[in-house]
């Protein structure tokens, strides 16, 4: 080949290689002539591969498949030797978030109340242990008058179903002996057993017994706490305006200077308690019961009103302030079946409108009998504007046989339950609280009750 040939030879191949590659890196880097084909194409490779993005998304893969696999690796040897361990830790992990909204077997449960205050000592640790961290949780307290049935209440609310057995053991005092169990000694001792079982396993709350009312004297003394399975917390407070109080802060002189303050007169201070209680209930409870016997109690109402103009306004550390009141429900307990007619039921609305219409409690919010349309004809068309009130017949078995005039005691409650549970949570603080947290909160907000000078006022305005 001649030196023309090898030149024209060399420059077509020399030029199809640049129109192929970078032409402007190529002429300017070796020039116009390269030596050769070959030399100009192994000193171009190595510098093109580093620039060119493939080889370093190959190599990623292979990096996160060695780190897998090496996970695998250290799982393996566990895996194959016991496997029975790999399944427990799997079901370990697997509880552990779903305990915290749902409660397990695993979680401790409560099966009677437990003492949550006392001679005015908060009893924090007793609770403590059956606290979740969960902040989907309802808060409901009741208070009213001695012998009204407010523990027999929250009984019902407690459990899920109102069987034969609960009435029997909640409903103990309502029925006496039969006639024909006089003669039949046997069979009487044999119901006085049963009855005590039943007792024991369906009392959540003590109720007051016959003895207990023949000494003058209260079951429940300060508050009572219990949490459901369903995450409710239940409180049971002492009765208010109870001469049984009264009388026990006169006999111990050391308990009436740790309940209320020492200036507060002593024939105030049983009173001045049961403020102080209602108006803590208004600051940690989501939803207020109040029960009572009668359609109309003039010192129930004046106690309720007494109790929110008292009640002390809640600061955080920042200094804002929170001013909570929760859902009131009027439960009239014992009602007759005049009581359930529209025309008297639309008459109790109506008077408990004009006399709670200043208050900042929620009165309204849908948690009475004319708005749950359970009766048909008790509704806003019959009764007029709704007002949280609810009625619970008076129980006796003679009763569920005849015609009563109102549905069946399982219903009402069962009602009254999906009342209560369907109210809304209206935020207690600025910050969602938990039920730990609910604890701390309602120390805070009992020591501000304590200190609170509203209450030492307001005993210069009692007679």
């Amino acid at each position: 080949m001649s030196d023309y040939d090898r030149s024209k030879f060399y420059g077509k191949k020399k030029f199809s290689t640049q129109n192929k590659e970078t032409p402007s890196f190529g002429r300017s880097y070796y020039g116009r002539r390269s030596p050769s084909g070959p030399s100009f194409k192994s000193d171009k490779d190595p510098k093109d591969t580093p620039s060119k993005s493939e080889t370093p998304k190959v190599k990623q893969p292979t990096i996160l498949l060695k780190a897998r696999e090496h996970t695998d690796e250290t799982l393996s040897p566990k895996k194959g030797n016991k496997e029975h361990d790999f399944s427990n830790s799997i079901t370990i992990s697997a509880t552990t978030p779903t305990s915290e909204s749902h409660p397990l077997p695993g979680v401790k449960q409560m099966t009677k109340s437990a003492k949550f205050l006392d001679d005015s000592v908060l009893y924090v640790e007793n609770i403590q242990e059956f606290m979740q961290e969960n902040s989907d949780f309802l808060v409901v307290g009741v208070v009213g008058a001695q012998g009204v049935g407010k523990s027999t209440i929250l009984n019902l609310i407690a459990h899920d179903s109102v069987s034969s057995e609960l009435k029997k053991a909640i409903f103990r005092n309502s029925e006496g002996p039969r006639e024909e169990e006089y003669g039949d000694n046997v069979k009487l001792l044999t119901d006085i057993k049963i009855s005590e079982e039943d007792k024991v396993r369906s009392e959540i709350f003590k109720i007051q017994t016959s003895e207990d009312v023949e000494n003058n004297c209260n079951t429940t003394r300060g508050i009572d706490l219990f949490v459901t399975s369903n995450r409710v917390i239940l409180l049971d407070c002492q009765p208010s305006m109870s001469v049984a109080v009264l009388d026990e802060l006169v006999q111990s002189e050391n308990k009436r200077s740790n309940i209320v303050s020492e200036f507060i007169p002593l024939e105030n201070s049983g009173e001045i308690q049961g403020l102080q209680l209602t108006a803590f209930l208004m600051s940690v409870c989501h939803v207020l019961i109040v029960v009572q016997e009668n359609f109309f109690d003039s010192n129930v109402i004046r106690f309720l009103q007494t109790a929110e103009m008292l009640k002390p306004t809640h600061s955080n550390a920042e200094d804002e302030l929170n001013d909570h009141f929760p859902h009131l429900l009027l439960v009239q307990n014992k009602a007759q079946m005049d009581d359930f007619s529209p025309k008297k039921f639309k008459l109790m609305q109506e008077v408990y409108h004009l006399l709670f219409q200043k208050t900042k409690l929620q009165r309204d919010s849908n948690l009475g009998l004319a708005t749950c349309k359970l009766i048909s004809y008790l509704n806003e068309e019959t009764c007029g504007d709704p007002f949280n009130l609810f009625l619970i017949p008076e129980y006796s078995q003679s009763s569920e046989t005849t015609y009563s005039g109102h549905p069946p005691l399982e219903d009402l409650v069962r009602k009254l339950r999906a009342n209560i549970l369907g109210a809304i949570k209206n935020s207690l603080t600025h910050v969602q609280l938990t039920e730990k947290t609910w604890l701390v909160y309602c120390s805070k907000a009992w020591e501000n009750v304590k200190k609170s000078s509203f209450f030492v006022e307001y005993t210069k305005l009692m007679p």
